[in-house]
């Protein structure tokens, strides 16, 4: 009979034999910790669904150029030519000439061309602005910072205050729905002629996609 706590019955540590405590026993495994995993892996899943939402926002639609009423046919779609030329014009940019209409993202913009304007605060150059949801969400627009005004020197300059303009705020807008307001930039003394670009960016977005409007003033 093998008296248990000896060598030879399955105790791995030779341990004495205790009669109160009965044969050797193997220690309980510890338990893995939980609580590392958890704090890893939450915010990864909160970072991959952030990012998930953010691409989500940034859209993939191809812009489309509509001309204005009063002058040539309709421009051929993003996909097929990206509309006018421009100095500076970027690979991902749309343009059209001022007056005409751009859709993205299911917002159709139609900026008017630019005039010039002075004031007490100096020389400036204004566009009126309409934007219409043609969408089935609600979708939100930037009187601010989504618009620039790139000059005939290369300089971009983002939207300022003008007086006696009825500014573009910002806000949302529902489906069908549309809103309307000037963007005003500031310009050198006498606003000198040249190529003046209306810049549109969606500030929030990932798209590096950009819409212009063409003015030659």
């Amino acid at each position: 009979m093998t008296v248990p706590g000896q060598p030879g019955d399955n105790n791995p540590y030779n341990q004495p034999y205790n009669p109160a405590q009965g044969p050797y026993q193997q220690p309980p495994k510890k338990k893995r910790k939980v609580w590392p995993w958890v704090v890893i892996g939450v915010p990864i899943l909160l970072i991959g669904a952030c990012t998930a939402i953010i691409a989500g926002s940034s859209g993939d639609d191809d812009a489309s150029v509509t001309k204005a009423s009063n002058t040539a046919a309709a421009q051929p779609s993003a996909a097929e030519d990206s509309g006018l030329d421009f100095p500076g014009k970027l690979d991902d940019d749309t343009a059209a000439a001022g007056g005409d209409t751009i859709t993205s993202d299911d917002l159709a913009y139609t900026v008017m061309p630019l005039v010039a304007a002075s004031s007490d605060f100096g020389d400036y150059v204004c566009s009126t602005v309409t934007i219409k949801n043609v969408g089935s969400k609600q979708n939100d627009f930037n009187g601010y910072f989504d618009w620039s005004l790139q000059d005939p020197s290369g300089t971009i300059l983002k939207a300022t205050f003008a007086p006696e303009k009825q500014l573009l705020s910002s806000g949302e807008i529902a489906p069908g729905g549309q809103t309307a307001g000037d963007v005003c930039f500031d310009a050198a003394a006498g606003t000198p002629p040249g190529t003046y670009v209306v810049l549109f960016e969606d500030t929030f977005s990932l798209s590096s996609d950009r819409l212009a409007w063409v003015n030659t003033l």
